[in-house]
């Protein structure tokens, strides 16, 4: 056991060795060979370091293409998403020729994908992932990838539908119920067809409900009223619902507070 660690140290110690000397080489040929085998062999740290020092070697030489494209590739398989973004699109406005254009394109849609963050998290990237997917479907109607880009950029919306309906659920937990009334709105405009369509619609008859419930006298009336038509709309919309008999609950309490009144 003792000689086989010895010898995989070895061996470690050698390839790096083998590694330092090619990265300090002022032969680029050997540098452009070697950057390609460990590309080959996906490793891309190593790979990466010697196509970023070969990106002014062949600057302006029939290579520079095929360099510049690896090192994409290198930063998107090392999840370092941004960086492999920042240089795609740098790629299709310096090789607006290239074959590889569409590919690349791609890669720049989905490094945005990747880097989208979960759905309680801040969105900025998901917007522009979803901005980033539709661009490249209208730039290329007739790709393969169309359902693929349709199915994230669904996955994606679905994020902002969680994202906004837990916003608006806090608002009404904490007891925001304006807030949330508001919010529930602006939801439903965003989201027409979203999957908590029932729920969400019952938590604004609920923040209806305690917002008239509350309300100071002057506003009282009013409020009741606007809860008991909130209420008489969810009836109808959800009519064997989940929550049909929470809705009617709160809809007799509603008639109860204005009966008083």
């Amino acid at each position: 056991m003792y000689f086989f660690l010895s010898f995989l140290m070895l061996c470690s110690c050698g390839q790096y060795r083998a590694y330092q000397k090619v990265l300090k080489t002022q032969d680029s040929e050997l540098k452009y060979s070697q950057a390609v085998s460990y590309y080959e062999n996906e490793d891309y740290a190593r790979s990466l370091q010697l196509f970023e020092d070969l990106l002014v070697s062949f600057k302006n030489s029939e290579r520079a293409e095929d360099i510049y494209y690896r090192y994409i590739y290198c930063n998107y398989h090392m999840k370092d998403y941004i960086s492999a973004a920042y240089h795609a699109k740098n790629f299709s406005s310096k090789f607006m020729l290239s074959p590889k254009k569409e590919e690349i394109e791609f890669i720049t849609a989905m490094c945005y994908y990747l880097d989208a963050p979960r759905y309680n998290l801040d969105q900025k990237s998901t917007y522009k992932a979803i901005n980033e997917l539709q661009l490249f479907i209208n730039k290329y109607p007739d790709t393969d990838k169309k359902d693929q880009i349709n199915n994230l950029i669904l996955e994606l919306n679905q994020k902002l539908e969680k994202k906004y309906f837990e916003i608006a659920k806090l608002y009404y937990e904490t007891g925001k119920f304006q807030a949330a009334i508001s919010a529930i709105d602006n939801y439903l405009e965003d989201f027409p067809e979203t999957s908590f369509l029932e729920i969400i619609n019952f938590i604004q008859i609920q923040s209806y409900y305690e917002l008239g419930k509350n309300s100071v006298d002057e506003k009282k009336a009013q409020r009741i009223k606007e809860a008991i038509f909130a209420c008489n709309n969810f009836l109808i919309a959800f009519p064997s619902g989940d929550y049909e008999a929470d809705a009617k609950v709160i809809y007799e309490k509603l008639k109860g507070i204005q009966n008083g009144l």
